[in-house]
């Protein structure tokens, strides 16, 4: 595994990282969502949640591409763009949980749009190294 193995440490940290928020979300849910039997829901724990629940399928798209990068029909060089793409993938969770933390404001910048085009490059290097590749069992 010579360009994957930063995906897969990404993937599992950012699952880590995603499911710790997920729990401190859960655990703090009695004392900021619920009032009077109605549940409530604040743009800042919106962002928070929107930061977890993003986070954990592109932290799978993260194994997901470690465990393919090598094996794709592409360059070394676009093996590595698509690992690095595919990790800046994970700034589109990062950036709404910081928006989140920070009160939601309306004027915090759009860090999480750096994510968005950073998935959208790692998705169209699979889809260009997929078309490449050889037939055969492990696609070389």
């Amino acid at each position: 595994m010579k360009f994957g193995r930063v995906n897969v440490v990404a993937g599992a940290l950012g699952l880590l990282l995603a499911g710790l928020g997920g729990m401190a979300l859960g655990l703090t849910f009695d004392t900021y969502s619920v009032k009077d039997g109605n549940h409530l829901l604040s743009l800042v724990r919106f962002y928070l949640r929107e930061g977890h629940s993003h986070g954990m399928p592109i932290a799978l798209f993260n194994l997901m591409v470690g465990s393919l990068v090598d094996r794709l029909g592409l360059a070394d060089r676009s093996k590595r763009l698509c690992s690095i793409t595919a990790m800046v993938a994970l700034v589109l969770p990062f950036g709404l949980a910081l928006k989140g933390a920070s009160g939601a404001l309306s004027s915090f910048p759009p860090i999480g749009l750096i994510g968005v085009f950073g998935m959208l490059a790692s998705v169209c290097f699979l889809l260009v190294g997929a078309f490449r590749m050889r037939s055969g069992a492990d696609g070389q």
